[in-house]
């Protein structure tokens, strides 16, 4: 999106900014009439002149100057406000009204958009845009005052004026590749930093949590690297125009005192010609000043239209798991009580049970009995309020959480699924997983037809939180994602929701061999789930007794 197409959007705000640019420019020729009253006044006192019409007209261009730059303020600041507000709502609406699909943004990416994106354009607004139509125009008029003037002294400002263009245009392409590259690296940052919050579940679960503290850090000092660069570039950007304008104005100093002494100009012309020629070089400082807010601001107008394509984030890398029984020992719960913080309210109230080796148990029980608390319990997420579990003879608190983690694989109540590809979602439990047991478990889960329909196939990203997929395509990829791990325990948590009946039907089939040899817990709801059972617990008001399958 260019400048005159945001500025359009709003007819009220363009008309707003062109009146604030204009009373800009006009501050900006009044101060140049105040600078050379100024030195008409100078030279009035020297030559022990009346200083009355000089001292007025000091008095009148300043006053001018304050009210053209306050209004020239005012009334950008309000084509601002309107203008962002104006972005935000459309913005808004238009990923209100999208539907997803395999090219819609992230989150953090949206949202970078939304809040610094848009707020970037405050400056780029109030303060690069007039400055970029101020060094267009002030130049020209200071430098047909200073012709009128004394016409040897714009050989130099013909020489110098180019020569800073050049120079910002210069550094200023690197400024704009840097800034671009920084507001990419702040939307991935803010999908990372999302992903990773709304996963920590997730990588808990599967003992990844500590391990994405590295690839954290490496995003962090990536964009701390790329901000330094932006903010460096910016720095040498305005050094460079100040050295070049502060030389050229000394070389126009130097140029009128001597012809001044060799009387080819009068005082008064010199002094005029001499404060003039900073104001020649103003606008153009002030530019390089802008120059990081322009190029800033340039970086989310590229954003704007078309809505870049998301980012896919690499996926955190892990260590290989320690190797781990093929079974574990009897599953013990002692009197065991638990409510939760704050409240007197137990879900589970003195319930004691076994799960033996290899032995498959089923959960049933209305909404809120306490069938996920004693997953949850299970995978070590929660502390029984009273009582003990015990693994063998070892309580639970006692063993290595990381270690008792690795034990288990499990497909939680609600499932999250990272803004990766379906291959890196499902290789979170086994990293080392090859491609031919990746397309197994895939089968197993009854997923492999859907994913063959994708473009890229098991590479596909699936969007934000699995956007991108129905909520029965992103649970067959948990079941998928926890069937690829060799682990002993299985945590099921509804395991078959958003999954039709027949499906449902197959699914069980399919699993059961999986669940062999291995020690089994599942909640459910539904009746199908119950062939999978060697004996099923019935959950109600606290207390647990087991029931015929």
């Amino acid at each position: 999106m260019s400048p005159q197409e945001l500025l359009s959007r709003v007819p009220s705000a363009q008309r707003l900014h062109r009146i604030g640019v204009l009373l800009g420019i006009l501050g900006s020729i009044a101060l140049i009439a105040w600078t050379f009253s100024l030195a008409r006044s100078m030279s009035s006192l020297f030559d022990h002149r009346s200083l009355t019409p000089a001292l007025i007209g000091l008095a009148g261009f300043l006053a001018l100057r304050v009210v053209f730059r306050f209004a020239s303020s005012l009334s950008l600041a309000t084509a601002s406000s309107r203008l962002r507000t104006n972005v935000r709502s459309t913005l808004t609406a238009h990923w209100g009204a999208e539907q997803p699909s395999l090219t819609s943004t992230s989150t953090g990416v949206d949202s970078t958009l939304l809040g610094p994106g848009v707020d970037s354009l405050d400056d780029y607004i109030t303060k690069y845009l007039p400055a970029r139509s101020l060094a267009t125009v002030i130049p020209l008029v200071v430098f047909l005052t200073i012709g009128a003037l004394d016409p040897w002294t714009l050989l130099i400002l013909l020489f110098a004026g180019p020569m800073l263009i050049l120079l910002l245009a210069v550094i200023g392409s690197r400024t704009r590749a840097l800034a671009d590259q920084r507001f990419r690296e702040l939307g991935w940052l803010r999908s990372f930093y999302l992903d990773m919050v709304r996963g920590i579940p997730t990588l808990k679960v599967f003992g990844r949590a500590t391990e994405s503290v590295g690839t954290i850090e490496e995003f962090s000092d990536r964009f701390a690297r790329t901000t330094m660069s932006v903010l460096r570039t910016a720095f040498q950007t305005s050094l460079v125009i100040e050295w070049a304008a502060t030389a050229a104005t000394a070389l126009v100093a130097v140029e009128v005192s001597f012809r001044m002494i060799d009387g080819e100009i009068g005082f008064t012309t010199a002094l005029a010609v001499l404060m003039l020629t900073p104001e020649f070089f103003a606008p153009l400082r002030n530019l390089a000043i802008e120059y990081h807010a322009g190029q800033m601001g340039n970086a989310a107008l590229a954003q704007l239209a078309p809505l870049e394509l998301p980012v896919v984030l690499s996926s955190p890398t892990a260590p290989a798991p320690s190797a781990l029984p093929a079974k574990l020992a009897m599953i013990r719960f002692e009197d065991v009580s638990f409510a939760y913080p704050g409240t007197e309210i137990l879900i589970l109230d003195r319930v004691s049970f076994t799960i033996a080796a290899g032995e498959t148990v089923v959960l049933l029980g209305p909404s809120g009995t306490g069938k996920t608390t004693v997953l949850e319990l299970l995978h070590g997420e929660l502390q029984p309020s009273a009582g003990k579990i015990t693994i063998g003879n070892t309580p639970l608190r006692d063993l290595d959480p990381d270690m008792w983690r690795r034990a288990i694989t499990s497909v939680p109540q609600n499932p999250f699924m990272f803004s990766w590809s379906i291959c890196d979602n499902i290789t979170l439990s086994n990293r080392d997983a090859t491609t031919d047991q990746i397309h197994a478990a895939l089968r197993l889960a009854f997923a492999s037809d859907f994913i063959a329909e994708l473009p890229l196939g098991i590479e596909s990203p699936i969007g934000e939180e699995g956007t991108t997929l129905s909520g029965g395509q992103r649970q067959r990829l948990a079941i998928a994602r926890a069937l690829l791990r060799d682990a002993p325990l299985v945590l099921l948590d509804e395991f078959t929701a958003h999954l039709d009946p027949e499906t449902e039907l197959g699914l069980i089939s399919s699993i059961h061999p999986f669940l062999q040899d291995r020690t089994a817990v599942i909640a459910a709801h539904r009746e199908a789930t119950l062939s999978l059972a060697d004996r099923v617990f019935r959950l109600e008001s606290g207390s647990i007794e087991e029931v015929s399958p």
